[in-house]
């Protein structure tokens, strides 16, 4: 017979549960490919979902290609026997002195360009020595189609490159306060006691403020505000939620049979975190991390609309819509930049409601056609009425 003393971890857990105990699941991607695969079904049956999706795509690709659609400097070109590609993102210095309207008139023979699609860029204010300010879009000029704004600057060249501003202010902040929340968040749920006191009361101190006052706040305190401060500002103020949301499923995945059985065989308290419960506590992160953009694009819009955000001439919706301010009449300046950010906002939520519905475990079934539902187990009344009609029918 076997020494008792000598039993292992797993044996004592197993003598104490009075249930086998299993090696912990391997992990594999297997789990996310799963969750992929539901949440691009959901946006195929989602109309509402694949039509965000397709709106998200269409103002990527826009954020960016925007120097291809509105550039101060051609796509490519040959001047005075040099060829130039893209130019408008290298800026060479033998160009320096040139935008499209001056390029153009040089071109000799031999030379050529491509020219983007409007031939202004967001900055640029004149074009042959001529301002033209407060132009309405479709009408006098027709090199700006969307008009300018009071500045002489092109409508349309600071819509496309604002997207780009609004979409990388957004997912750089949403990346920052995603690191920070889901690692403050997990370690409150795994380890307790005062670790997790501390996060809950830094959580709880966090979010009695809104997030616009601290924000303006660190702003406030930075004596040349940059975007780089303001990217520093929300990430340090939206990780609250997302420490929440992670500290409330690590709680749940921790008791899993799979984690006490890793936690028995003697694995590390940093390796069960890392390799057993992360990854299966990851779900509502994606789907945080979907309304977090939204929720960044609004709160840039609103500083650089307070002139606290982005600082200019950057080209920003929330810019576009401060100037809005000061010309009433320009209505252009107020609908379009105001319809970008609306889209945008509306789309990422109709993507973010589709993904948190697509990752709901009890959504799943619904949208896995090869998952097979357990029979209920019958209750006891109705089985001790079918022992009795058995018994009835064997006498």
């Amino acid at each position: 017979m076997n020494d008792p003393s000598r039993r292992s971890r797993a044996d004592a857990f197993e003598l104490r549960t009075r249930r086998p105990v299993s090696l912990p699941p391997p992990v594999d991607t297997r789990p996310t490919r799963f969750a992929i695969t539901i949440a691009l079904r959901q946006l195929r049956q989602s109309k509402l979902a694949f039509v965000g999706a397709t709106v998200i795509a269409c103002i990527t690709l826009v954020a960016i290609f925007a120097d291809l659609l509105a550039s101060d400097l051609p796509i490519a070109c040959r001047l005075h026997d040099s060829t130039f590609v893209l130019p408008s993102l290298t800026r060479p210095p033998a160009l320096a002195a040139y935008d499209c309207e001056r390029l153009e008139d040089e071109l000799g023979e031999g030379d050529w360009a491509l020219y983007p699609l409007v031939r202004f860029g967001p900055t640029q204010t004149s074009a042959r020595g001529r301002i033209e300010a407060l132009l309405p879009p479709l009408r006098g000029n027709l090199a700006h189609p969307l008009g300018t704004d009071d500045r002489g600057r092109d409508v349309f060249a600071r819509l496309v490159h604002g997207a780009r501003t609004s979409l990388t202010v957004g997912l750089i902040s949403v990346m920052a306060f995603i690191g920070i929340g889901a690692g403050l968040g997990a370690l409150a749920g795994f380890y307790g006691g005062i670790v997790d006191s501390l996060v809950s009361r830094l959580v709880e101190t966090l979010t009695a403020f809104p997030t616009v006052v601290l924000v303006l706040v660190v702003q406030g305190l930075v004596a040349e505000p940059t975007m780089s401060t303001m990217l520093l500002a929300i990430g340090l103020t939206r990780w609250t939620e997302v420490a929440r949301l992670v500290r409330a499923e690590v709680l749940l995945v921790t008791s899993q049979e799979y984690v006490l059985a890793a936690r028995a065989l003697g694995a590390r308290p940093g390796r069960v975190l890392s390799k057993h419960v992360l990854p299966n506590a990851i779900a509502p992160v994606l789907v945080a991390a979907t309304f977090g953009v939204a929720s960044v694009v609004l709160i840039e819009a609103s500083l650089t609309f307070l002139r606290v955000g982005v600082p200019p001439p950057t080209a920003s919706w929330g810019e576009m819509l401060s100037e809005a301010r000061d010309h009433a009449v320009a209505w252009w300046l107020l609908v379009l930049p105001g319809m970008a950010v609306f889209a945008t906002v509306v789309a990422l939520n109709l993507v973010g409601e589709a993904l948190r519905d697509a990752l709901d475990p009890r959504q799943r079934q619904a949208f896995d056609p090869g998952a097979r539902r357990a029979p209920l187990p019958a209750s006891p009344r109705i089985r001790g009425e079918e022992d009795r009609t058995a018994t009835a029918r064997s006498l």
